[in-house]
């Protein structure tokens, strides 16, 4: 986030007295210049380890779907025809996926959500509004993977991760495929640290779970969990 945007998040946010749905970097950093000026908050998440927040004063004013189909659905689906309809990110918050399915969203999109998003795909979908607390004991679904590497430059993890070559993995950091920590991957070099996320397009998502090094063979054991 840069400062322009910064500052602006920060206005609004007094203004409204409460953001928008933030990640949780940038949610970060707008948190440590409120603090500096005495400003004081509550951070709302609709489940622990939620990946959209929001800084507020007063209630914010949200809420919870369900998405009822009569064909399974993927996060990337859902997420592809909320942006179909022109919505910017910050309207809307996690997308649960699992044997139930939610959105939550501003209540300013509201009435738009109900008249216009009845099709995720091909499939058509009803909505159905639930109570904002019905989803505070979702735990997300993740699929365990081990790799063993001999660096963790983040170039080097990927091409083990997705079974591709270090070139190829270069292409896509070039390309600007890769998100680490909510923001577009700059450099390849980069070391992975325990709970970074990262994201790979047309790929999936990844979060490092645990890195531990083997000292008789100088390598790292390295636990990425993927979001399901």
């Amino acid at each position: 986030m840069n400062k322009f945007i910064l500052q602006k998040n920060i206005e609004k946010t007094i203004k409204q007295k409460r953001s928008n749905f933030l990640n949780p970097n940038d949610c970060k950093h707008i948190m440590n210049e409120l603090q500096k000026i005495g400003y004081h908050y509550k951070v709302f998440y609709l489940f622990e380890n939620a990946e959209k927040l929001i800084i507020y004063k007063d209630k914010p004013l949200i809420s919870l779907f369900e998405i009822i189909s009569d064909s399974p659905i993927t996060h990337k689906e859902v997420l592809g025809s909320l942006f179909s309809h022109n919505l910017s990110e910050d309207v809307f918050g996690d997308i649960i996926i699992g044997n139930r399915n939610y959105i939550v969203v501003l209540n300013e999109i509201k009435k738009y959500i109900l008249l216009n998003f009845d099709r995720i795909g091909k499939n058509k979908i009803k909505l159905i509004e639930r109570d904002i607390f019905s989803v505070n004991k979702y735990q997300q679904n993740f699929k365990e993977i081990n790799i063993t590497s001999s660096s963790l430059r983040i170039d080097n993890i990927i091409s083990k991760l997705i079974g591709i070559s270090r070139n190829n993995s270069l292409e896509l950091i070039k390309d600007d495929k890769i998100w680490l920590n909510y923001k577009v991957l700059q450099s390849n070099n980069y070391p992975i640290k325990e709970m970074d996320i990262f994201s790979i397009k047309k790929i999936g998502k990844f979060k490092v779970e645990r890195i531990t090094l083997n000292t008789k063979n100088a390598k790292y054991r390295i636990t990425i969990k993927k979001y399901n």
